[in-house]
């Protein structure tokens, strides 16, 4: 089981914990992540998929936005 929510390049704060069978840690682990709360499920999400793209050799710049916001006029 992990002790803090995910944050980027800081897993220093992860402890693992023995659990009996394969429904323990599925149960260890939903705890977890309830624990950690939305925003740290989406920042390890995000952290998940910037990793991928680096371990895919892939150019960190076309996960930025494409385009430029509209500009906005008032009515």
């Amino acid at each position: 089981m992990m002790t803090a929510a995910p944050q980027s390049t800081s897993r220093a704060q992860w402890q693992g914990v023995k659990c009996a069978d394969l429904d323990d840690m599925r149960t260890q682990n939903i705890r977890f992540w309830q624990r950690a709360g939305g925003a740290a499920i989406r920042a390890a999400a995000w952290d998940l998929v910037v990793e991928t793209w680096h371990a895919q050799k892939r150019n960190p710049d076309e996960l930025r936005f494409q385009r430029l916001a509209p500009a906005l006029r008032e009515a």
